[in-house]
């Protein structure tokens, strides 16, 4: 990783708040939130029963509380963490806006914002989002890079995939 090397492609984002938002949906793990929401349908089934036999005392708070928790897994959760992590991020660049500038090599990225710089290599990528106007590399739970698809000023996306999955492959 030194000064010599190439750069395959680069990228230079502008992050506003809907793009925080589609972050947070690629980077949901859909599994739990599958899961979530089954728990939360299960739950305004069984208070819509109890309500209706009397078996169940405040079923229709239980049914009031499924609902609740379906339309937070449905609608309204991105929104609300997407924005509560740009206006974190917002207040930790100063309140300035969000520039991301990534550098990809053959085998790692450089990642440069108001926070300093980092260089990761792709093979510790967990999961790869990709969004409609956003695309997202996860490395752990704490660690992920958002970038904007077409902000490229050398390269582009496609590039940057395939130099991605040959690394990932060695």
């Amino acid at each position: 990783m030194g000064k010599a090397e190439i750069i395959k492609a680069r990228n230079t984002s502008i992050i506003t708040k809907e793009d925080y938002i589609e972050s947070v949906k690629l980077s949901t793990d859909r599994k739990k939130k599958n899961r979530c929401v089954i728990l939360s349908i299960i739950i305004l089934f069984l208070g819509i029963y109890g309500e209706v036999t009397n078996t169940v005392m405040l079923g229709w708070l239980f049914a009031a509380f499924g609902v609740v928790m379906i339309a937070w897994e449905l609608f309204i959760s991105y929104p609300v963490i997407g924005g509560k992590s740009y206006k974190k991020a917002l207040e930790v660049n100063g309140g300035k806006e969000i520039t991301i500038k990534v550098d990809f090599y053959k085998d790692h990225l450089e990642m440069k914002n108001a926070s300093g710089k980092t260089s990761l290599k792709y093979k510790k990528i967990k999961r790869v989002g990709k969004g409609n106007n956003v695309v997202i590399l996860i490395f752990s739970d704490e660690l992920a890079v958002t970038f904007k698809k077409d902000s490229f000023t050398f390269g582009s996306f496609e590039d940057v995939e395939a130099v991605i999955e040959k690394a990932r492959e060695r």
